[in-house]
């Protein structure tokens, strides 16, 4: 069955999402001066090859080398200062740098001109991209002429292309900005009333799986068997949607039965098997804890959209950037076809810093939100007025 990909810009964010039979199968956040993540360029500097790993140490201009393993390299082993284009597989995580291929396709030529080495590379299209061509599409709907022109010249006739010019914002009119809050969250529910709670730290992520109000019937040890399997596929959709990765320990109910344990790892084997990202899942224990591993690709959705907070940096809070994205979007959203005189963005004193521009994370000079402060003025037809207000903690518009 074919898929929908749903693509909403602004300048320096690009946000798509998948959709198949009506539900969200994938996202995808790209921000300017976001980290690394996979689909990335750059054009990196070879330092030197290391035997052992069969690879070569490049200078990405990050904080730490990416490593280009011997398989991924496009011809023989490049010498020591030696400048190429590569592309980001796994983003840098763990104190590990970027794992990059060399592999990279004749487009990059173009991006590379008149580029020192080490940079990284305008195209923010490449994560996108590989999203286009990976997906079976049967049509891709955008808010952006330009992107939509874009994603046509890459993608060729694979899918219809159209233009969302209504009203309504077109992840509201496909009903995802609510999921993509809940993607924040950290309980999902499952069908039938069971429910996940997933909790990323900085070692594994943890999936604990909660009966709830399961409608289920029989025994224990059916009632179990019943709630495990049917969260298996909401687990394999949570931990693609939120791109978690490394160790994944999952706490289902606790099984007795060798069979039974079997019969849901081998559902969950069957679940991530069209995951992008390679999957391995080992076996459950009779106390119900299962551990698998997801190869890190892109950034995981909390990293991109939020950032640490509270007694030991353990929670997580929306970035000024993601909320004065929001509060942009919302703004276009209220404004768009009514009369009005006068426009008020009054937001907290970060949010007012971020909607001015900032420094960005390594790899980037800054944020563009000038700019999409820019465009919805454009499109509104008049000008905002920002207001830094410390008794606002995100935003609060105004519209006369």
């Amino acid at each position: 069955m074919t898929a929908e990909l749903i693509v909403s810009a602004l300048p320096g964010e690009i946000r798509a999402a998948v959709l198949r039979d009506d539900v969200l199968e994938d996202l995808l956040v790209l921000r300017d001066g976001a980290p690394p993540q996979a689909g990335d360029l750059f054009l990196a500097r070879v330092q030197r090859f290391d035997k052992g790993l069969e690879g070569a140490f490049v200078d990405l201009g990050l904080a730490r080398p990416g490593l280009l393993p011997k398989r991924e390299m496009a011809g023989p082993v490049p010498t020591e200062g030696t400048a190429l284009p590569v592309k980001v597989l796994r983003a840098p995580a763990g104190g590990k740098g970027a794992r990059v291929s060399a592999k990279v396709g004749a487009g990059a030529a173009e991006l590379v001109a008149g580029q020192k080495a080490p940079a990284r590379l305008a195209d923010t299209m490449g994560p996108l991209v590989d999203l286009l061509r990976s997906a079976d599409l049967g049509e891709v709907i955008a808010d952006d002429v330009a992107l939509l022109n874009r994603l046509k010249a890459r993608a060729g006739d694979a899918a219809g292309f159209t233009l969302h010019a209504a009203a309504t914002p077109l992840f509201e009119a496909f009903e995802l900005e609510e999921q993509i809050e809940e993607l924040l969250q950290p309980h999902a529910d499952c069908p039938g009333g069971a429910s996940l709670l997933i909790e990323p730290v900085r070692t594994l992520t943890a999936v604990d799986v909660n009966a709830g109000r399961h409608d289920g019937r029989g025994g224990a040890a059916a009632q179990a068997r019943e709630v495990n399997l049917a969260a298996v596929p909401e687990i394999a959709r949570q931990l693609r949607l939120r791109a978690l990765s490394g160790l994944i320990v999952v706490d289902f109910l606790a099984m007795r039965s060798p069979e039974e344990r079997k019969a849901v790892a081998a559902a969950l084997r069957e679940a991530v098997s069209g995951d992008p990202e390679p999957c391995q899942v080992f076996g459950l224990s009779p106390s119900g804890l299962l551990e698998m591993t997801r190869r890190r690709g892109r950034l995981p959705l909390h990293e991109v959209l939020c950032r640490p907070c509270g007694l030991g940096a353990r929670g997580w809070e929306k970035t000024p950037e993601t909320l004065a994205y929001e509060a942009l979007r919302r703004l276009g959203a209220d404004a768009r076809g009514r009369p009005v005189s006068s426009m008020t963005l009054r937001v907290s004193p970060s949010v007012a810093a971020a909607l001015k521009g900032g420094q960005g994370v390594e790899g980037a000079a800054g944020t563009s939100l000038p700019a999409a402060l820019a465009a919805v003025e454009q499109r509104l037809g008049g000008p905002v007025s920002v207001v830094a207000d410390p008794l606002v903690e995100s935003y609060d518009l105004v519209l006369s």
